[in-house]
């Protein structure tokens, strides 16, 4: 195995997915090439950041829905104890399962992993794979990496300056991820193919329609365009998040059209 035959085979590497033969290929390959052996762990590292993120609980007001079930159907059951049984356990245990949260964890928006991600490649001494403020570079090194066709939209004219790229995982899929940093504020730009509509409050701008929410402090902005989700994550406030998704939209129309 070679270092790009290693690199296309990282994740599954590192997530122990490989046929036993390629996996002891890439350990063979790892344990002789410094550069592969530190991308590897790198990899395990940014793992192990997200799963040390905070896990969110129940909403306040599921509880409190929950618990106002509970006492209504204990009073009905003085009155029709045999009836109300069956439905009381259900109801307790849908309470138990609540409180076992984040224990239990419930399966999180696609809008919420990536911000995990934003936060976890954050932390990383390298966050970005390919360290370049080029677009036409990243553009190519996504093709030739992962066969991917990925608008890098130029943000300089804002003060926001590319820093890289690295080929992440969202949504059990591949996903592309650019980085971009205005001062020391990151800004978090992703694009994967993904049926999953993005949840949050509808806003339009310069007539298109975008979604926003918040999750753990960080503002996003998401759409999407056919069979392509956008997301953006950072602390940037949405004027800025939104002139950002508008100029990626420009770009991307425009090079449609070439």
């Amino acid at each position: 195995m070679n270092c790009q035959e290693f690199e296309i085979a990282l994740h599954p590497y590192v997530d122990g997915e490989l046929p036993v033969g390629e996996m002891m290929a890439a350990e063979a390959h790892a344990a002789e090439c410094r550069r592969c052996h530190a991308l590897a762990r790198r990899e395990r590292e940014f793992r192990q950041l997200l799963r040390r993120q905070p896990r969110e609980a129940a909403p306040e007001a599921l509880r409190a829905s929950i618990r106002a079930r509970l006492r209504r159907e204990a009073r009905r059951r003085v009155v029709r104890p045999m009836i109300v049984v069956p439905a009381l356990s259900a109801v307790a245990a849908v309470l138990l399962a609540v409180t076992l949260l984040p224990a239990l964890r419930p399966a999180k928006s696609l809008i919420g992993e990536l911000v995990d991600k934003h936060i976890a490649y954050a932390q990383l001494e390298r966050p970005a794979e390919l360290s370049s403020s080029d677009p036409a570079e990243i553009a190519q090194w996504f093709a030739a990496r992962a066969s991917l066709r990925v608008i890098v939209p130029d943000y300089s004219p804002a003060g926001i300056r590319l820093v890289g790229a690295r080929i992440a995982d969202a949504d059990e899929r591949k996903a592309a991820y650019l980085l971009y940093e205005k001062g020391h504020t990151l800004l978090s730009v992703f694009m994967l193919r993904s049926e999953a509509a993005p949840a949050g409050r509808q806003v339009a701008f310069r007539g298109h329609d975008y979604v926003t929410a918040e999750r753990k402090g960080y503002r996003t902005i998401a759409w999407t365009d056919g069979q392509t989700l956008f997301g953006l994550v950072s602390s940037l406030d949405y004027d800025a998040l939104l002139e950002c998704a508008d100029r990626l939209r420009t770009e991307r129309a425009r090079q449609t059209r070439l």
